[in-house]
C-alpha cells in the first residue's frame, strides 16, 4: 500500500495571512519613514549652509578680500545659494561654489529669525557682515521641514556659525532664534 505523498507549499489561507501581515507594518512604517527622511533632509540643509558659511569665512581670511554666501534663484534661500568672491564689490562676482534648492518637504522659515535676507559677508579679517561696508552681521535663519521640525543657523558678529534646534529652550541663545521655541 503506498502512502499519499504530502504536498509541499503554501496554501491561499497561509499567503493572505503573510499578505496581510506585511500590509500592516507597511502601513505602520511608512509614515514614520516619511518623517525620518524629512529630519535627514532638514539636517542636511543646515549643515550645508553652516558649511557654506564656514567655506566663505575661510576663502575671506585666505584671500584677505570679501566673499559673501548669497541666494540664488530669485526664491530666497529655498533656490539655493552660492560663495562668491568678489574683492571690490565692483567686478563681475566669481562664484566659488553653488549649492541646491532646498529639498521637499524643507523651506526658509520666515515667522522666525531675521532670514539673513541681504545675504552674508565677511570682510578679509573674516568677520561677518550685513551689507559691504556694513555693521557687524550677526543673525539667524531658520529652516522648517513639512512636520513641523525646525533647524536655526545662528550667526555671531565675529563671523562663527553654528546649528541649533529654536524648539528647545535656551539651545539658540536669547536673540532673534532663540523667541520661537515652544
Amino acid at each position: 500500500m503506498k502512502r499519499a505523498g504530502r504536498a509541499r507549499g503554501l496554501t491561499l489561507i497561509e499567503l493572505f495571512t503573510v499578505i496581510a501581515i506585511v500590509a500592516v507594518l507597511a502601513a505602520v512604517g511608512v509614515p514614520g519613514f516619511r518623517a525620518l527622511l524629512l529630519h535627514q533632509r532638514l539636517e542636511a540643509a543646515s549643515q550645508a549652509f553652516v558649511a557654506a558659511l564656514g567655506m566663505a569665512r575661510i576663502e575671506a581670511i585666505r584671500r584677505g578680500e570679501p566673499v559673501s554666501v548669497l541666494a540664488e534663484g530669485g526664491a530666497g534661500w529655498n533656490g539655493g545659494w552660492a560663495v562668491v568672491a568678489d574683492p571690490d564689490g565692483k567686478g563681475a562676482p566669481r562664484v566659488l561654489r553653488r549649492f541646491d534648492r532646498l529639498p521637499p518637504g524643507i523651506a526658509v522659515d520666515p515667522g522666525l529669525g531675521d532670514g539673513l535676507v541681504q545675504g552674508v559677508h565677511y570682510d578679509g579679517n573674516g568677520f561677518s557682515r550685513r551689507a559691504r561696508n556694513a555693521g557687524f552681521g550677526a543673525g539667524c535663519l531658520v529652516f522648517k521641514a513639512e512636520t513641523r521640525r525646525r533647524a536655526a543657523i545662528v550667526l555671531s558678529a565675529s563671523g562663527r556659525a553654528r546649528s541649533c534646534n529654536p524648539d528647545q529652550a535656551g539651545e539658540c541663545g536669547t536673540g532673534v532664534c532663540g523667541r520661537g521655541g515652544g
